[in-house]
């Protein structure tokens, strides 16, 4: 019988130089977080799935591997590192010294949709930082971040930066029967319909940002003064990044009750939130942000930022 070489769909083997080069851009990466003062974790693949249930969205749901195991508990693999790293610390918290930084690094399992380049499962590596509220400690994810991408990255990298609940006041402003559609419609730049919502939004759609700051309400105008602020540090620091401010890419991000997809679903972000793209195709490289609720929803009374990134797709050539 001939044994096939052939791997599940959305999984690969790294041989041979491939394996050489992903495991020396790993080590230098973690040289410099614990140069930086953070300090590894290594947390187990497998989970139940019962405390995760109330954070799932449809999309989530759908990408996660799930199954009962001989106990008959229903398990499912890592697809994300935050959420089971948040419940692990929780009751830990009180005799742990704030703030606490962190990383890890391992693979992640998620079920996509066939489709030439879109893996299933990706190795990850990344950063968290508890106990820190306020911008500083975005300010100090966002330039680790920077500084890990900008070590082994091997091409164009683009940082595109926002926060959680910027257009929330708009769109609930909006003449819309459906603010929640609308915001989908601001995240997928449709300007038909936007125009005929809410002209303040059109500006977002085409500009990333609002005509005036002021139009956004006076909390999230002083949020995005500032994020403004960090992004010219940030791009005075890293002269070879492209960093913008895109309020529409995170639209659906939202602070308001009203304004969440589904009742019961838990927004992800709740401050700062960064996406990052490498190469000419703007291939997602990574991304993070502030998420204090998410680890309060899971019995973490503490604030959090942090990041995860790509080796696999930072190291890819440009093209």
């Amino acid at each position: 019988m001939r044994v096939s070489a052939a791997l599940p769909t959305g999984v690969a083997a790294l041989l041979f130089e491939s394996a050489r080069q992903r495991r020396e851009a790993e080590e230098r990466l973690v040289g410099q977080l614990r140069e930086g003062g953070y300090s590894e974790v290594i947390l187990p693949i497998l989970d139940y799935l019962e405390p995760y249930e109330a954070m799932l969205t449809p999309t989530t749901r759908g990408e996660l591997y799930r199954f009962v195991d001989r106990d008959g508990d229903l398990l499912a693999l890592r697809a994300d590192f935050t959420p089971m790293l948040a419940r692990l610390l929780a009751p830990r918290l009180e005799s742990l010294s704030l703030p606490l930084r962190l990383f890890y690094r391992g693979d992640v399992i998620r079920y996509q949709e066939e489709k030439a380049g879109r893996a299933r499962e990706f190795y990850q590596l990344g950063a968290e930082l508890l106990g820190l509220p306020g911008e500083g400690a975005e300010r100090e994810i966002l330039r680790l971040f920077l500084e890990l991408t900008t070590t082994v990255g091997r091409g164009e990298l683009q940082i595109v930066l926002g926060f959680a609940g910027a257009l929330d006041e708009l769109l609930l402003a909006a003449d819309a029967a459906d603010p929640v559609s609308l915001a989908a419609a601001v995240a997928r730049r449709e300007r038909g319909e936007v125009r005929r919502a809410c002209g303040g939004l059109l500006a977002v759609v085409e500009d990333g940002l609002p005509a005036r700051p002021e139009d956004l309400g006076p909390a999230a105008a002083g949020r995005l003064r500032s994020l403004l602020a960090l992004r010219d540090e940030m791009a005075a620091a890293f002269p070879g990044v492209l960093l913008t401010v895109d309020l529409a890419e995170f639209a659906r991000n939202s602070l308001d009750p009203r304004l969440t997809v589904a009742e019961g679903e838990r927004p992800y972000y709740d401050g700062l939130v960064f996406h990052a793209y490498g190469g000419p195709a703007a291939v997602p490289v990574g991304g993070g942000g502030r998420y204090d609720r998410l680890f309060r929803a899971l019995g973490a009374e503490v604030p959090a930022v942090g990041f995860s990134l790509s080796l696999e797709r930072l190291l890819e050539p440009a093209s």
